[in-house]
């Protein structure tokens, strides 16, 4: 047969037909991951969508707040910053109050504590942080652009006292406190003030620590909007905060605080007497405006006053306060909010809503509900509470229930689940008492004379019982005595010869039990 010489086309053909199968499968792999909006309450949610491309759009939407404490206590009439801490809620005045941060109650006015930072001025405080072990107070109000002081005061939350009915008032010493001065970059130095106020994009307002930096979200005057601006450390010194980006918001910003262990951001503001919050999340790469941005419309300051305080409790839970407004007659006072329902719920973490256990026709019945259906349910079990194991996987659920038939008076259960994040969260552990039937079972029978036996059920029980050889012949008796649910322990006479296997029976007033036994070494 003849055979056809390769020619450079036909080797270049071939070539080129390799290289454009390879770039095929090589495209579908890195062209799979689809870019669009993915919170499915948005306007232009897109279901094919894999990576938030910061697109999505939503209807007006308003939201009440809640009004916790009214009026809160007369020294906080100009609450300007909210923060949680140490399972406490702290707040400040604003510019030209003390220098101190109030312990206050979310129930009722009471001031619980009293804390002074030693050597601190409150130029024009305006915003609290906390990133779990340090506060950070923010001395940055700048409504007329030219201040060249601005700073972060820093104190460990462990200078301030726990027992605060025994110290309600504390100073905080001046060697305890760092400050961390900053310049903006994109301000010109030295700054000069303009004549009037309210006229510049270099006052801020709000403030948030994480991932080991400041982050400043500034309440841009001019261009109504606020930049995010960030500062690339927490350790004392002076530094240059420079910008990220900036968000349109329509409105000035006045507070900020990010949900403990979450990536979800709230802004609060208001505009032509207004308030309104942006909530954040689906973020990435170090930048906060490139996710979902939602706009909440809250109440007017008519009901609000001057909103400039925000803390979560949670990661959807938080509160909000505001400064006294004397011209309209409004209180400072304390609101709460719940904006669980306008994060998405893979952003939002999956939430337990109950948990419990029965007994149902001599089962133990175990029910769960989540708000939310989650993957890789687990049922475990104990005996005593502390080592577990699966009873069974469930790929997916929302709610269920599984039956398990007990077998001790106490058993103890709980369940896992992965988050949308991929990390496993556990359930309470809960425990159901059982009327088990008194068993004796599990003897072991050692040469030295030792036996032990497992007793089960609720309460003690009588037993006595006798040693027989393989012939019948009667090795040694033990009289009637009382033992105890669990494990029990007794000797049989040292002048007991006992061969390899005998017989062994344990008698009570309801039950008896004979069974071959091998003597161990």
């Amino acid at each position: 047969m003849y055979k056809m010489k390769p020619t450079k086309t036909r080797m270049l053909f071939l070539a080129n037909f390799i290289l454009a199968i390879l770039f095929s499968v090589k495209s579908t792999s890195l062209f799979s991951q689809v870019t669009g909006c993915k919170d499915p309450m948005a306007n232009n949610y897109n279901s094919s969508a894999t990576i938030n491309d910061g697109s999505c759009t939503y209807n007006p939407t308003s939201y009440n707040p809640v009004v916790k404490v009214n009026p809160m206590n007369a020294v906080l009439l100009e609450s300007s910053g909210l923060q949680m801490a140490g399972d406490f809620l702290w707040s400040f005045n604003d510019g030209g109050g003390a220098p101190a941060i109030y312990n206050i109650d979310t129930l009722s006015s009471q001031l619980f504590q009293t804390v002074t930072l030693g050597g601190a001025t409150n130029v024009d405080w305006e915003d609290i942080a906390f990133d779990g072990t340090y506060f950070y107070v923010g001395d940055f109000g700048n409504n007329y652009g030219g201040r060249s002081d601005l700073k972060i005061y820093k104190f460990p939350l462990s200078a301030i006292p726990v027992d605060y009915n025994a110290n309600p008032t504390v100073t905080i010493p001046s060697n305890l406190i760092e400050i961390i001065s900053f310049t903006y970059s994109d301000q010109p130095q030295p700054t000069v003030p303009t004549g009037s106020p309210y006229t510049t994009n270099f006052d801020c307002e709000a403030m948030i620590i994480d991932n080991g930096k400041i982050h400043l979200f500034t309440k841009n005057w001019v261009d109504i909007n606020t930049t995010h601006y960030e500062i690339n450390s927490l350790i004392a010194g002076t530094y240059v905060a420079t910008p990220l980006e900036t968000l349109p918001t329509n409105y000035v910003v006045t507070a900020a605080d990010k949900a403990p262990g979450k990536d979800i951001i709230a802004l609060l503001g208001y505009q032509s007497g207004n308030h309104h919050m942006h909530l954040l999340s689906d973020y990435s790469g170090g930048n906060y405006f490139n996710g979902n941005k939602r706009t909440i419309d809250l109440q007017s300051a008519f009901t609000m006053g001057q909103a400039e305080g925000i803390t979560f409790r949670s990661a959807s839970y938080g509160y909000i306060s505001n400064e006294r407004v004397v011209p309209i007659s409004v209180n400072q006072k304390l609101f709460s909010f719940n904006v669980a329902d306008f994060i998405p719920l893979y952003v939002l973490p999956v939430t337990l809503k109950s948990f419990t256990g029965n007994t149902v026709n001599g089962a133990n019945k175990i029910a769960w509900s989540f708000n939310d259906p989650v993957e890789n349910l687990q049922v475990e079990y104990s005996s005593n509470g502390i080592d577990f194991s699966i009873l069974k996987t469930y790929n997916n659920s929302a709610t269920g229930l599984h039956y398990n038939k007990p077998l001790y008076p106490v058993n103890y259960y709980r369940i896992s689940w992965h988050q949308n994040n991929g990390a496993i969260q556990y359930s309470n552990i809960i425990n159901i008492k059982n009327n088990v039937p008194r068993t004796i079972s599990k003897f072991i029978l050692k040469k030295n004379g030792e036996l032990t036996f497992s007793l089960s059920g609720n309460s003690t029980g009588n037993y006595s019982f006798k040693l027989s050889g393989s012939d019948g012949k009667v090795l040694s008796q033990i009289s009637e005595q009382s033992y105890v649910p669990g494990f029990n322990k007794i000797y049989i006479s040292k002048k007991t010869i006992l061969n390899d296997f005998v017989y062994l029976t344990a008698y009570s007033n309801k039950q008896q039990t004979t069974i071959f036994l091998q003597v161990e070494k």
